[in-house]
C-alpha cells in the first residue's frame, strides 16, 4: 500500500500522474527551433524536473524524482539489460549462473567509486543486503528467493537462491541492486555516492541538482561534463523556459500539459519523443465481492478509445487490455484475443435488465484532487448510468481515499479508477487474510506469478506472464483501459537518448551535441 500511496503523493506534487518521460532514440521528426542551445558550445546541459525528491535515498524512496537522476549516473546496479534482452556488465564485469539457476557468482570489476575510495566485495555484499531489506517493496522482492549473499575474495560475490528466481536475475540490473560504499552510507539520503559516468556536485532542495563528470569512472567519458536539472514545479514555467532557450529539456511532460503542448505546436518546434518506461496503465478496480456477472457486465461499459481521447493526445496513450506497459513481454495493445469484455453498450444494457444488476446499489469512489483520475471517472460514471446501473459517485480527497481503499480492510467501494505502477505482482495474495486494497485475491493468478518466477527459460517465463495476464483480465477485478506513455521535449541538437535500462533512469552519458 505504501507504494501506492507515494505513487498518489507524488501526482499531487505534479498536479496530475507522472505519466511522462521519453522513449527511443531522439530523432525522427524534423523541429524547427530557431536557434541552437547557448550551452551547446559550452558542452553544457539543463534539463527541467518537475518535482523536488526531498532525499535521495534509493533505497527507501521510491519517487519518480529521485529514480530519474541517481540510478545509472550515480550510482550503477551490477549489470544493465538491454532493450533487446542482451545484458552488458555494470559494477560487476563478469558473472556466472549455475545450470540449476540456484547460484550466481559476480566478478566485482578493479574500479573506485567517484570519491576515490576502491570498489570491494564487502561493499556490494552490504548493498545487496541493504536493498534486500528496503522498505519499498518492489525493491526487496528481487530477494525473496535468496538465501544467502557471500563474499568468496575481494572482488568476487556469491548469491545463493533457495529456488530459481527470474525476479532476483532481472533485479540485478534494477534500482535493486545498486552498489554504494558502505562507509557512505549515513550520507545516501543528501550525497549518494557510486561508481556511475557522473557524480553529483550538488543538490539544492527545491532548487536544482548539479552533476558533474566522474574522472575515474570506468566506462566511455559522458560528451557533456557538466549537467544541471533545475527544478520547476509549475509545467507551464518550465515549457516557457524551453521557448525561451533557458532549458533545453523537459523530459518529463505530465498530462496536464499535454494539450498545451499541442496548441502552442511545440512538438513542431522541439523533438517530441515517446517511450514506455515511466508510463501508467490506467485501470478501473471492481470490489472482488460483486458478483462477477456483474463485473463483466461494468466491463463492457468501458469503452477504451473514449478515455483516450479525453487526454487528447493521440501520442500519448494506447489502448489496451492487459495489465502491462508496451516494453514488458506480455503486454498487448486492445484487441479481440486479449480483450474477453470489449466494449458493448447494448450488451450491457440487456443484461442489467435481464439479470436485474440495476437493483444493486454501487458506490463509485474518486480522487477528486488528482486530475488524471478524475478525468477518467468523469467518463465511467455517466456511462454505467447510461447502462441502467445503480451507480452514485463519492468524489473523496486523497487523505480519505487512502483510509477507505488503501488501508481499509475491506476497502469501502465497488468501483474505482486508479493509475500506477506497471507491476503485476502488486496484485498476487499469497496470504488472502492480508489481501490489499484492491481486494484482488486469486489462487490460480497468484500460482501464475510463482510459476513465472521459478522458469528456467526466458520462454517459459514470458508463457507464464502471458497465463497470468490472461487470469487477470478474465477475473474482471482490474480491468486495464489505456497505457499511459511517457513523453518528453528536447532541444532538436541534443541527440543520442535511448531508453532508460535502470527502472526509469535517464543515463545522461548517452546525450550529446
Amino acid at each position: 500500500m505504501q507504494g501506492k500511496l507515494n505513487s498518489i503523493t507524488k501526482r499531487l506534487g505534479l498536479l496530475t500522474a507522472a505519466a511522462a518521460f521519453f522513449a527511443g532514440a531522439l530523432g525522427g521528426l524534423a523541429p524547427t527551433a530557431e536557434a541552437a542551445s547557448p550551452r551547446a558550445a559550452e558542452n553544457k546541459m539543463i534539463l527541467v524536473a518537475r518535482q523536488d525528491p526531498g532525499t535521495l535515498d534509493f533505497v527507501k524512496s521510491n519517487l519518480t524524482a529521485m529514480r530519474l537522476w541517481i540510478p545509472a549516473n550515480v550510482v550503477e546496479p551490477l549489470v544493465y539489460f538491454n532493450k533487446d534482452g542482451s545484458v552488458e556488465p555494470g559494477v560487476a564485469e563478469s558473472w556466472t549462473i549455475s545450470d540449476d539457476k540456484l547460484t550466481y557468482t559476480f566478478k566485482i570489476r578493479d574500479t573506485t567509486f567517484s570519491n576515490g575510495a576502491p570498489v570491494t566485495a564487502d561493499d556490494v555484499v552490504f548493498s545487496l543486503n541493504t536493498m534486500s531489506k528496503s522498505p519499498v517493496v518492489d525493491y526487496a522482492a528481487a530477494y525473496e528467493a535468496v538465501k544467502s549473499i557471500e563474499k568468496l575474495d575481494d572482488h568476487t560475490v556469491k548469491v545463493t537462491l533457495s529456488r530459481p528466481s527470474q525476479n532476483f536475475w532481472q533485479g540485478m540490473g534494477t534500482i535493486s541492486s545498486l552498489i554504494q560504499p558502505e562507509a557512505n552510507a549515513a550520507n545516501i539520503a543528501t550525497n549518494p555516492i557510486g561508481t556511475g559516468p557522473y557524480k553529483l556536485a550538488n543538490y539544492t532542495t527545491n532548487s536544482a541538482f548539479e552533476f558533474t563528470a566522474n574522472p575515474t569512472y570506468w566506462g566511455k567519458k559522458p560528451a557533456i561534463e557538466n549537467v544541471t536539472v533545475r527544478i520547476i514545479t509549475d509545467g507551464t514555467a518550465g515549457l516557457n523556459a524551453l521557448e525561451a532557450g533557458e532549458v533545453d529539456s523537459l523530459p518529463v511532460i505530465t498530462i496536464d500539459l499535454w494539450e498545451q503542448l499541442s496548441k502552442r505546436e511545440l512538438d513542431k518546434k522541439y523533438t517530441l519523443v515517446t517511450y514506455p518506461q515511466v508510463g501508467e496503465p490506467t485501470y478501473a478496480v471492481l470490489n472482488q465481492k460483486l458478483d462477477k456477472g456483474l463485473r463483466e457486465t461494468i466491463a463492457k461499459t468501458l469503452d477504451r478509445q473514449s478515455y483516450n481521447d479525453a487526454f487528447g493526445a493521440a501520442w500519448g496513450a494506447e489502448n489496451t487490455c492487459t495489465f502491462a506497459l508496451p516494453n514488458q513481454v506480455w503486454y498487448s495493445p486492445e484487441n479481440a484475443e486479449t480483450c474477453p469484455f470489449p466494449y458493448d453498450m447494448e450488451g450491457a444494457m440487456a443484461t442489467i435488465a435481464e439479470k436485474g444488476y440495476a437493483s444493486t446499489p454501487l458506490e463509485y469512489a474518486s480522487l477528486s484532487d488528482v486530475p488524471d483520475l478524475s478525468l477518467p471517472a468523469d467518463i465511467m460514471v455517466p456511462a454505467m448510468q447510461a447502462a441502467g446501473f445503480n451507480v452514485t459517485r463519492n468524489a473523496i480527497d486523497l487523505a480519505r481515499y487512502s483510509q477507505l481503499i488503501f488501508q481499509g480492510r475491506p476497502p469501502q467501494f465497488d468501483v474505482t479508477i486508479m493509475s500506477g505502477d506497471a507491476n503485476p505482482v502488486q496484485f498476487a495474495c499469497p496470504d488472502p487474510s492480508k489481501a490489499g486494497w484492491s481486494t484482488y485475491c486469486s489462487a490460480e493468478y497468484t500460482k501464475a506469478l510463482a510459476d513465472a518466477d521459478v522458469a528456467l527459460t526466458q520462454e517459459d517465463y514470458v508463457a507464464k506472464m502471458k497465463q497470468a495476464a490472461d487470469i487477470l483480465r478474465k477475473d474482471a477485478v482490474i480491468i486495464p483501459l489505456i497505457a499511459k506513455k511517457g513523453v518528453g521535449l528536447f532541444n532538436p541538437d541534443l541527440n543520442g537518448f535511448e531508453e532508460p535500462r535502470v527502472n526509469v533512469a535517464i543515463e545522461l552519458n548517452k546525450l550529446h551535441w
